[in-house]
């Protein structure tokens, strides 16, 4: 099992709604992702912290295997770009486990621990960083 963190950009696409609302998000697949693995997603700025923790349920899928989620792009011009490459990639499903709002998970205590920078693209997370984040998880 590995754990990621990836970025999200909410000016571009209604991401905490939809999970919200599903209790997961299907994603274009960019990482050699494993059913099981963990993924930590982070809000850019201006929240620029984890928000969200999630286990890769499905991998591989083609994009009729997601779920419409057109209703939550924030903008026509945002539909359009992913409408016009979405057969181009494949989709990974994440779970939601657990909505994050804890202020030690901002990204100046994440570089603290381990986190080069801002996050961009999805990466594994270093042991330090493991450790730090799942220290900090209120069950």
């Amino acid at each position: 099992m590995n754990y990621w963190i990836r970025a999200y950009n909410h000016k571009r696409y209604r991401v905490a709604d939809f999970i919200r609302d599903h209790g997961f998000i299907d994603w274009e697949m960019r990482n050699r992702y494993e059913v099981g693995d963990i993924v930590f997603l982070y809000a850019t700025a201006p929240e620029s912290r984890l928000t969200f923790m999630l286990e890769v349920t499905r991998v591989e899928m083609d994009f009729r295997e997601t779920i419409d989620g057109s209703a939550y792009f924030i903008s026509q011009q945002y539909y359009d770009q992913w409408l016009a490459h979405r057969e181009q990639g494949k989709y990974v499903r994440y779970e939601l486990l657990k909505a994050l709002d804890s202020p030690v998970l901002k990204l100046e205590f994440l570089r603290e621990h381990g986190l080069s920078g801002a996050p961009r693209s999805p990466r594994r997370m270093c042991p330090e960083l493991i450790d730090y984040v799942t220290g900090h998880l209120q069950w």
